[in-house]
């Protein structure tokens, strides 16, 4: 049996602890250290499915269509309506360009609502419409409510107060939402 004093065992330590802290120092590199690499051309290596001598009655061809990018709809502030006292948000009325986009959400509205109100402030109403005829009925105070009700599936949503939206018109059953939450 191999029996190793105290004094062996200490010294097997240092002597360990010394290559961990040597091997350390080696592995660890500062900006100053000149690095040198190599590299090796590797041959290339290709594969092949070995072709049946019979054809495949049973072939399925997919078609993937090429997938669109996802855009915010472009708009412009077609009116902006001063508030009535000092700290009063405005009133704006933004109208969006259909030839922009495919499809809109109720997402869509609640970050272009949340965008103007970033961008132009300070704003405590927001219409969001997608006609101008709409934008008209939907600024002009006098409107009738026949106007109104014509152009009520143009007219998508509205932000009261700097933070409650309504949804309207086809988004009117997402409901209400709060900006900023």
């Amino acid at each position: 049996m191999i029996s190793i004093d105290f004094m062996q065992r200490r010294a097997l330590l240092i002597s360990m602890i010394v290559a961990i802290a040597a091997l350390s120092v080696a592995c660890t590199s500062s900006d100053s250290d000149a690095t040198t690499s190599s590299t090796t051309d590797a041959p290339v290596t290709t594969m092949a499915v070995s072709q049946d001598s019979q054809p495949d009655t049973d072939s399925t061809t997919t078609t993937a269509q090429p997938k669109s990018i996802l855009t915010a709809p472009e708009y412009k502030i077609v009116d902006r309506i001063q508030g009535e006292g000092e700290g009063e948000g405005d009133t704006v009325i933004v109208l969006l360009d259909p030839a922009t986009y495919d499809s809109l959400t109720d997402l869509d509205l609640y970050d272009l609502i949340a965008e103007i109100v970033e961008l132009f402030p300070p704003v405590a109403v927001v219409h969001v419409v997608d006609d101008e005829p709409a934008a008209n009925v939907v600024g002009d105070p006098d409107a009738s409510e026949a106007d109104r009700e014509a152009v009520a599936m143009n007219y998508l949503a509205r932000l009261d107060n700097g933070f409650n939206i309504t949804y309207l018109g086809p988004f009117a059953s997402s409901g209400t939402a709060v900006l900023g939450s």
